[in-house]
Formats: structure tokens, sequence, C-alpha cells
């Protein structure tokens, strides 16, 4: 269980329940001094670097560049940064913590939030005076300020007109009016939360301007609504038809009554009412990863090589970008203090039924980084040699291979 109460260093000495009660999708909280002994990974020369490499995901914006606000979209190569302006411009790159391993401590500093809402961590870089503009976003968002000053203007969902510049390829809001009661300006270690919606506009301070933005994954209702049909719709009854019985409320023969579409409404209810079917979907799609592209499951000859050297003791380690849950199935909630049932846990987009005596060891993963399995009883539980199997076939845990002499 995740202890709500204990005060927590990177919400500035506050609890999680407070933190849960009073701002999380509520109102914004600017944190001073939250983020502390961060060694930071990268430089900017070093982001630079990474942004000239084809398989990541990398975007320049010019104030005033060819045209307002120019984006730029990467791969660059090194003229792309000799012919930028001195001042107004922006580096951004997806996924750092997909890319660079050291990045993963800082985001599970945010694991008293659930773990499997966690996105990304995007690096932002900006020379002085350097903005991406107005604009919102539609999840949560900690703005931390890893090097350098950025200033912050914030504005509830209630204060700006959701209209966007027009003609230019970003969503930059065309007004933005001040509220000086969330006018800030961020030195290195701050922290800035912002619930999904609140627009807010950033602007360097120096040229050693840095901010991560840890966001979280937010789908919309309409992606759900989609996902859920698709999951549904996997086993097809064709005798489940829709058959109202006729009712009084009929007026005419070409009349859809109200009492139609009450049974029409009725039956999608009882076909959504299927919380061990919601669930998977939401596993599955919450723990796929950023990059499934990059991701490719172990063959079987790979994971029993790498399961053999993990009951030898070889290290193995939970990557940065493993995305991790499980759920108690339904049926399963009351046996749970019995150590009955089953769970399901997802790792990257895939999931396995396993008894639920294992949701120890599960969370063990999830909350650990490096793992030595030489002393672990595999006869202790019949299924908890398919579940190291299947957190390494997915990559959930890969071995750490010994450096090179």
């Amino acid at each position: 269980m995740t202890d709500l109460t204990t005060p927590l260093t990177i919400l500035g000495g506050m609890t999680a329940q407070t933190f849960l009660d009073d701002y999380w999708q509520k109102k914004p909280l600017l944190i001073r001094g939250g983020l502390v002994n961060f060694t930071l990974p990268l430089e900017a020369d070093e982001l630079a670097g990474m942004a000239m490499e084809e398989d990541i995901e990398s975007r320049i914006v010019i104030e005033h560049g060819k045209t307002p606000w120019e984006t730029k979209q990467g791969p660059f190569t090194e003229k792309t940064f000799a012919n930028l302006p001195e001042k107004e411009w922006t580096l951004l790159i997806q996924a750092l913590d997909h890319w660079v391993p050291e990045v993963q401590a800082l985001k599970e500093q945010f694991e008293f939030l659930p773990s499997w809402r966690l996105d990304d961590v995007m690096v932002s870089y900006a020379t002085e005076g350097g903005s991406v503009g107005p604009h919102y976003d539609q999840y949560d968002v900690f703005l931390v300020q890893v090097s350098g000053r950025r200033r912050w203007q914030v504005l509830a969902p209630n204060e700006y007109q959701d209209s966007a510049i027009e003609n230019i390829s970003l969503h930059i809001l065309d007004n933005f009016p001040v509220n000086t009661d969330m006018d800030w300006e961020l030195e290195t270690g701050d922290i800035l939360y912002l619930p999904p919606n609140f627009a807010h506009n950033g602007r360097a301070l120096d040229d050693d301007c840095m901010t991560y933005s840890i966001g979280f994954r937010a789908p919309s209702m309409q992606d759900v609504l989609t996902g859920i049909r698709d999951k549904l719709c996997e086993t097809d009854n064709v005798k489940d038809r829709f058959a109202a019985p006729e009712t009084a409320a009929r007026q005419h023969s070409a009349h859809i009554s109200k009492d139609d579409i009450g049974y029409l409404q009725a039956q999608l209810a009882r076909l959504i009412n299927q919380p061990d079917q919601l669930a998977q979907w939401l596993g599955e799609t919450m723990s796929e990863s950023k990059y499934p592209e990059y991701l490719s499951p172990l063959n079987q000859h790979d994971v029993d090589e790498a399961f053999v050297n993990a009951v030898k003791g070889q290290t193995f380690v939970r990557p940065g970008d493993a995305r991790i849950c499980y759920y108690v199935q339904e049926q399963n909630l009351e046996h749970l203090q019995a150590e009955q049932g089953e769970i399901r846990v997802f790792c990257n987009g895939e999931h396995l039924l396993v008894n639920a005596t294992l949701i120890g060891f599960v969370e063990a993963v999830c909350h650990q980084v490096e793992f030595d399995f030489s002393g672990l009883d595999l006869s202790q539980n019949a299924e908890l040699e398919p579940l190291v199997r299947f957190f390494i076939r997915q990559q959930g845990l890969i071995e750490l291979m010994a450096p090179e002499e």
C-alpha cells in the first residue's frame, strides 16, 4: 500500500495526501526547491547531439523565424544549429527517459501517483527568451526546472479563450491575459505542477534554461470508447441483437420512441458492465511502450538463455521506460485476504494471468531497479517462473551486460 502521509521532498515537504486533496487536477502548485541531489545527465550540447539521431523525436521552435513560431522537425544536422539565431529558440526532445536511464530515478519520485499513468519525460532547452508560446495541455504535468531559470505565466481554464494563432503548426493561444497571482520565476530545483487545461506560457530567462516535463497519459474518451468497442467485439455473438419489445409509447409505425432508446441504452450498459474486460483494455493500453516499434518481445531461445542467466545470479534491471501494472480480477477481490484468486499483470502492452499471491513480487519489480534472482525460490509458487519469463520476454526486465574490458 502506498504511504500517502509521509512528507515528500519532491513536493517540498507536503504529503501526497495533501497534494491529492488540495491540488491534483484542481489547481497549480509551485514547489520551491523540490528537486534535490539531482545531477544533470546531459548538457545542452549533448541534447543537440541526440537531436541529430534518426530515432529520436525532436523539434526546434523559433519564435521569430522565417515565419512566426517556426517549427522544425528533427533529426537535425550541425548546420541546423549553426544557423539558429542567438536568442529566442527552443529545442524539445521527447521521451528522454527512454534514451537516458539516469532520468528514471527522477521520474520514479512521482510514484505517489499511479505509475501506469506516467507517460514520459520531455526535455526543453531554451536560449534566453526562448518559448513555445502560450498553450495548454490536456493532461497533468510537472514542470521541473533542472537548469537555469524560466518564467511561467499561468491561466485557469475560465481565464482564456481557446482560440489559436492561424496558419502555424502549433496550437498557440492568440490571447493570454496575465494573471499576476500565477506569474512565477522558477530557479534550478523548482517545480510547477499544472492540472489539465491550465494555459501556460514559459519563457527562458537565461541561456542555461532546461526544463523536464513529466506528463501523464490521458486518452480521450473517444479513444477509450473506440478501444473498448474493439476489445468487446473481439468475440462476436451473432445472436445478441437489437430486439426492443413493443411499447405503448409508439405513436406511429414510423416513430422511434423513448422506450426504444431506453432499451438501447440498457443493452449498451450491459455490454460495458464487464470490469475485467475494461481492465484488460486499460492495462494493455496504458502499459504500451512509448515506442513499441523499438521494443520487440524476445524469442523463446533468448528468453530461455536470459532466464538461465537470471537464476545463476546475473544482474537484471528494470529499464526506465518499462511499463508494468496489475489488476485484481473482479471475481477474485473477496479472495485476496485468503491469498487466492488471480491478478492480471501487464508489461509493455501484453498481459499474463497469475496467482494473486504474487502481488508482492510484482510490486517489488515495480519499485526496485536492480535484481539478483539467484536466491529466488521458484518452488514457492508454480507461476513464479512463468511470471519472471514474461517480464524478460516483454523486456520489463533486461540483463545488465558487464562492461567490455
